[in-house]
């Protein structure tokens, strides 16, 4: 689904040049659960954006189920990202004084589905994440985890091809955190492929794969052998 090859960003500020990503290569087959994992600064945000078609590499090749990002002008990419892509971020990004359904319906606002596909779409997702009695609640009277599980039902209202994960559970308690990482272990066991950016160890471990990276270059990449199954979510 994904390759990466060689994949180098830098920036210039001022006449300073960073190296964000210094030739990153690696494959993500469909139906994967990576995490990437990485201190702060380490690059691993950066290589998100580009994955995630919101930044575009200085040189390299990135290839999206065959289609590399230099081919793509930004109308294109905005397809993509609304269309095959769901992101989950730390600090949710919701409209505060908005419904949980309206929250969820957001991707859905310039497809050319009826509204009532897009009606059963939203509920359908707000289900799955367990918040159904929540729907009509403005996302600002929920909690930190129920407002995070209401960014997974946004996420994936639209089916996407794969959903990145930038630090879920950065910004929720341990239960709330469990509760998070059990839904896209769900979700994964389900088929979706899910890109994990974190800088916990116990989160990584979720993950059935673990990329490390640290100063804009992967220092390991390797199978979880044990890994750890979130044990106190909502999705049986």
């Amino acid at each position: 689904m994904i390759e990466v090859k060689d994949l180098r960003k830098e920036y210039a500020d001022d006449g300073v040049k960073t190296i964000a990503l210094d030739g990153v290569s690696f494959n993500i087959r469909e139906g994967e659960f990576v995490a990437i994992m990485g201190p702060s600064g380490s690059g691993k945000s950066t290589l998100m954006h580009i994955m995630g078609f919101l930044d575009r590499p200085s040189s390299g090749i990135y290839t999206f189920k065959g289609q590399g990002i230099e081919e793509l002008n930004d109308d294109q990419l905005a397809y993509i990202r609304n269309e095959k892509i769901g992101f989950i971020f730390q600090f949710f990004n919701l409209l505060p004084r908005t419904t949980v359904f309206s929250n969820v319906k957001l991707p859905l606002v310039y497809t050319k589905i009826s509204e009532e596909e897009k009606r059963a779409r939203v509920i359908k997702a707000i289900e799955s994440v367990g918040l159904s009695h929540r729907i009509n609640h403005y996302s600002n009277q929920l909690s930190g985890g129920e407002q995070q599980r209401v960014a997974i039902a946004r996420a994936i209202v639209n089916d996407p091809a794969v959903i990145f994960a930038d630090e879920p559970t950065g910004n929720l308690d341990s239960k709330s955190g469990q509760q998070i990482m059990e839904i896209l272990q769900t979700l994964n066991d389900a088929g979706h492929t899910i890109i994990l950016v974190t800088h916990e160890l116990y989160t990584s471990e979720m993950a059935k794969r673990l990329i490390r990276i640290k100063d804009g270059q992967i220092i390991s990449d390797e199978l979880i052998k044990d890994r750890k199954i979130a044990k106190n979510g909502l999705i049986k």
